[in-house]
């Protein structure tokens, strides 16, 4: 309401990839992720739980401004963020300081299965993708903010441990919150617009684990 009276140049609503339906998140049949997927004209599919809906009727909202009172704007949908500072409650952080306190014979223990993937993003990649194509679209629209490649905790989990110099088994845990099977997002429009991630998440691990260990005085 704010926004439709002083009618700024433009706004960017942080939507998010949780926004998308789970049946295309499934073991069976799972697929990268693109924007077209959601069709506010057709079947826009169960988002994941009520945080998808509510970021699927922040992009609806996103979309009636423009139509009724031409403001402009662009929705992103970001993946699996991550970034050395990120709260302790997230995943990354909590896998990395618990991969930094172990030691080779002791089991690192994830979350679920273990099997289960995600796109992970670093938190400077999204800064750079949204700068890069925020005045590619205008009415609302949807860009992901991805880099197509899904990793799962398992294989997080163990390429923390080698961050860290050591080895030792990692074990999913089943009694906890799995969520969808494999979340990642086609990297097709942003390409095309301009952005392409350029930190692997192998560097964003390394890069992490550098600042834990400053902060936590060079231990």
């Amino acid at each position: 309401q704010w926004a439709a009276k002083a009618l700024p140049g433009k706004t960017i609503c942080f939507s998010s990839s949780a926004a998308y339906p789970v049946e295309l998140q499934r073991e069976e049949g799972y697929v990268l992720l693109s924007e077209e997927m959601i069709d506010f004209q057709g079947d826009i599919g169960m988002p994941d739980m009520s945080y998808g809906w509510a970021k699927l009727t922040c992009e609806y909202l996103a979309r009636l401004a423009q139509e009724r009172h031409g403001l402009e704007s662009v929705c992103y949908r970001p993946f699996s963020g991550y970034g050395a500072d990120q709260d302790d409650s997230y995943p990354f952080p909590s896998i990395c300081k618990r991969a930094l306190a172990g030691s080779a014979g002791e089991r690192l223990i994830v979350w679920g299965s273990g099997r289960q993937m995600r796109d992970f993003i670093h938190i400077d990649d999204c800064v750079r993708g949204v700068i890069t194509t925020m005045d590619a679209i205008h009415d609302g629209g949807a860009i992901n903010l991805s880099t197509g490649r899904l990793t799962s905790f398992l294989d997080f989990a163990r390429m923390a441990i080698r961050s860290c110099g050591y080895e030792t088994e990692v074990v999913g845990r089943d009694d906890r919150p799995v969520g969808v099977f494999a979340r990642g997002g086609s990297t097709d429009l942003q390409e095309r617009l301009g952005f392409h991630a350029s930190i692997t998440f192998e560097d964003g691990i390394a890069g992490a684990m550098d600042h834990y260990r400053e902060a936590a005085g060079g231990l």
